[in-house]
């Protein structure tokens, strides 16, 4: 099994007191999310950076988590995207004819298709911003249908439920 490149390193408690302090990306949450000790907790998720020089370009944190049905039946496995942000000074920008927050999401997508290699899941879930549907929607993803919840969410009822199906029948 070939393993893919990635643009992203394990974020590191040395990289979180020298390259974290200058991240914004807009949101408080997101931007606050990098800085906090559940950025580098295996036990909420494992995130990742996009380092530069002088700080962090964009990170993203993944999980598990399922998708059940209206009656509670597990529906398959997932890899949650707990967070993905990018810093503003990346934002609308593009790179080698990309945006930047592609390149954040196609390198977040390809360590998933990796790890699903290894253990196996039907399902890519988040819950997405009103700044970040539009990225969630042009790489594939579709708001959760009514009839299925995630286990795992973050509660907020400003954000919005998201799947990508990575078996397509």
């Amino acid at each position: 099994m070939m393993k893919h490149e990635y643009l992203t390193v394990k974020y590191t408690d040395e990289m979180q007191k020298k390259l974290s302090k200058s991240f914004d990306c807009g949101n408080s949450a997101l931007t606050s999310f990098l800085k906090s000790y559940e950025s580098l907790d295996n036990s909420f998720g494992v995130t990742y950076v996009i380092p530069s020089d002088n700080g962090i370009i964009g990170y993203y944190n993944i999980s598990t988590g399922h998708i059940e049905n209206e009656r509670h039946i597990r529906m398959g496995g997932t890899v949650y995207i707990n967070c993905l942000a990018l810093d503003v000074n990346y934002q609308k920008k593009k790179f080698a004819n990309s945006y930047y927050s592609d390149i954040l999401m196609s390198d977040c997508l390809k360590r998933i298709e990796d790890i699903r290699e290894e253990i196996g899941f039907a399902f890519v879930t988040l819950s997405s911003t009103g700044e970040g549907y539009k990225l969630y929607e042009r790489n594939g993803f579709c708001e959760l249908e009514n009839d299925m919840q995630m286990a795992k969410n973050t509660g907020e009822d400003t954000c919005i439920p998201m799947y990508l199906p990575l078996d397509y029948e």
